[in-house]
């Protein structure tokens, strides 16, 4: 099973899990969870790896 770090929003902790779909239907479920759970609107980032990606502009 592919393992999945994620940030459900902005200011929420980073934590990693694994999870049995595509990092789109991880992302599409922590979506869904984050409202009820957290009670804040998602902006959710999933990657694989221990880190967040890095950009450059």
């Amino acid at each position: 099973m592919p393992q999945y770090s994620y940030q459900p929003a902005p200011g929420l902790p980073i934590k990693t899990t694994t999870f049995g779909g595509t990092a789109e239907e991880f992302a599409q479920a922590l979506a869904e969870d984050c409202r009820g759970d957290h009670g804040v609107e998602p902006e959710v980032r999933v990657w694989t790896g221990p880190r967040p990606p890095t950009t450059t502009t």
